[in-house]
């Protein structure tokens, strides 16, 4: 049987649009740009605690000051699970047009009702009681995500069927919320609650030790290897050719484990232990920046087609902030098979040189540091720690280069080549107009 190409592209890129357009995973990877404020405080504060000059670290010490730079990581980066179960549920409840607070608030509490905690002495003001950090960071983050994703269903099954208690519509909208949400409240609380109990009373830990062990410790050690990145970023640049988001779509689905990986990348980092990992979401965004900026100089200053070089000026200060989309439809390098294979490769060379050269300890280890979007090659290797990631990002804007250029001349004579024969048609239009309008005026 012969095989049509175009019906097996057709088929796949319906298997990723429905893939990019799954609620729940658009839910994990909003919810955790939601976050992305604290996470960019966390990491500015970990660059302020270690930053590697002698006199500057001297100075914290004497004046007691870095105990100050743990609070804002404390509860920012080493608190990461609460959050983002938080905001997960809160972007997967507004996707079904629920009230995304009380759905987040309900939860959070629910993630808390999981959590192991130990009771101490009686005292004045009550009893007190301590929760591990262990949890409530990056190891408890696919936790966070099960609970939210759990709870919300719930919470939405509940409310849609009406199950719910109705106030009048003269009653302040806040309070008709309150009491709305008491009974899908109280059916989730009660439920995670007895779950906990269930687990403690046959002497099973913890949910979060189970789910880590059984489903985000395998996920991390699967997602970690350079194989995997690589395969990711090969899908996500063919993906983009193919006129989608590639990022959008494979970057959703593998957000949970390497924001989990950088998180705990960045609490090793920020208390001087040895990093955990090598790759991570950091290490992707660190060295796939600046993957079009090459393209976008050469367009500039050395096309010789007069639509690539009006391009190029346009879009190249957009490339030096990472933004490459006026190229991917501009150029265009979607379905443009000149260009096709450093579209789609050039991330995974710089990517696995950058991995072996980390196993070589040539270069350290990123940080685990959430940068903006948009932040600039080279200032993002900076902040991932190291002068040494940034000369890497430097020197790969060469290789990029390289990589770039036979292919660029031959997108750029076939552009030239358009703009003649589409020259020449327009001529031989005007002389035709113009040799009308002659005879019209002898006649």
């Amino acid at each position: 049987m012969e095989l049509n190409l175009n019906v097996a592209q057709e088929k796949m890129l319906e298997l990723m649009q429905k893939i990019g357009q799954n609620r729940y995973l658009q839910a994990i990877m909003r919810g955790m740009m939601l976050v992305l404020p604290a996470t960019i405080m966390s990491s500015i504060a970990t660059l302020l605690k270690v930053f590697p000059v002698a006199s500057y670290q001297e100075f914290l010490e004497l004046h007691n000051l870095v105990q100050f730079f743990d609070i804002p990581i404390n509860f920012t980066n080493n608190f990461l699970a609460v959050i983002v179960t938080f905001s997960v549920s809160y972007t997967l409840a507004k996707s079904f047009d629920i009230d995304g607070f009380t759905a987040g608030l309900i939860s959070m509490i629910s993630f808390f009702i999981l959590t192991p905690y130990t009771l101490g002495e009686m005292g004045p003001l009550g009893q007190a009681f301590s929760i591990p950090n262990q949890w409530l960071g990056s190891m408890g983050l696919f936790t966070g995500i099960l609970v939210a994703i759990i709870s919300t269903r719930i919470f939405v099954a509940i409310t849609k069927k009406g199950l719910i208690i109705r106030m009048p519509d003269s009653v302040p909208e806040f309070i008709s919320k309150s009491f709305s949400s008491l009974i899908p409240g109280i059916v989730i609380l009660s439920m995670f609650t007895v779950i906990s109990a269930t687990i403690t009373m046959n002497g099973l830990g913890s949910i979060h030790s189970i789910i880590y062990e059984i489903i985000q410790a395998p996920l991390t050690s699967l997602g970690s290897g350079i194989g995997s990145v690589i395969l990711v970023s090969i899908i996500a640049q063919t993906l983009w050719f193919f006129g989608l988001h590639g990022h959008a779509i494979t970057l959703g689905i593998v957000a949970p484990i390497w924001f989990a990986m950088d998180a705990a990348q960045l609490a090793a980092y920020s208390s001087g232990a040895a990093t955990p990992n090598i790759t991570g979401f950091a290490f992707f965004m660190t060295y796939t920046a600046g993957d079009l900026l090459p393209l976008a100089f050469m367009l500039a200053f050395i096309a010789k087609s007069q639509r690539f070089r009006t391009l190029g000026k346009l879009s190249f200060a957009p490339a030096i902030f990472t933004i490459g989309e006026p190229m991917a439809y501009g150029v265009p390098l979607v379905m443009n098979f000149a260009l096709a294979i450093p579209y789609i490769l050039l991330n995974s060379v710089t990517l696995g040189a950058a991995y072996y050269l980390t196993v070589a300890g040539v270069l350290p280890a990123v940080a685990g540091v959430a940068t903006p979007a948009g932040m600039p090659i080279i200032v993002s290797g900076f902040m991932q720690g190291s002068w040494k990631i940034a000369a890497f990002q430097f020197i790969s804007l060469f290789v990029r280069f390289a990589g770039w250029y036979f292919f660029f001349k031959v997108a750029d004579r076939i552009a030239v080549a358009e703009e003649k024969t589409e020259e020449e048609q327009n001529q031989e239009l005007e002389n035709a107009e113009f040799a009308t309008a002659d005879g019209d005026s002898v006649k």
